[in-house]
């Protein structure tokens, strides 16, 4: 829970940390309902805004059980930014020397 030492402002307990994203808050749609009542038709994928915030139900994997939550300061095209992206394996990206290895095939193969 955050607290604002200069106004006084205190977070709902319901917003917690997500954990891969940095900035991020993360908070079960039951519970944003209960906060937010004038949100609680809020679709999946729908991104709303306060006068600090914006906010976005989750979609397809969980069913929309969850709202994220983020500083407007970072735009409403946050949650599509690389820091959003899913965690991808080592193996996922190519090899360093992947490249330098492909153009020396093919200098090889023009001599």
């Amino acid at each position: 829970m955050r607290f604002c030492d200069a106004c006084g402002h205190e977070d709902p307990v319901c917003w917690h940390s997500y954990r891969w994203v940095t900035d991020v808050d993360i908070c079960r749609f039951e519970d944003f309902q209960k906060e937010y009542p004038q949100w609680k038709d809020l679709e999946i994928g729908e991104i709303i805004s306060d006068r600090y915030n914006y906010y976005r139900r989750t979609g397809k994997r969980n069913g929309g059980a969850f709202v994220q939550r983020w500083p407007k300061v970072y735009g409403v095209d946050y949650y599509k930014s690389r820091f959003f992206e899913r965690f991808k394996a080592k193996r996922d990206f190519p090899h360093p020397l992947q490249k330098r290895l492909e153009l020396e095939v093919k200098v090889c193969k023009k001599l």
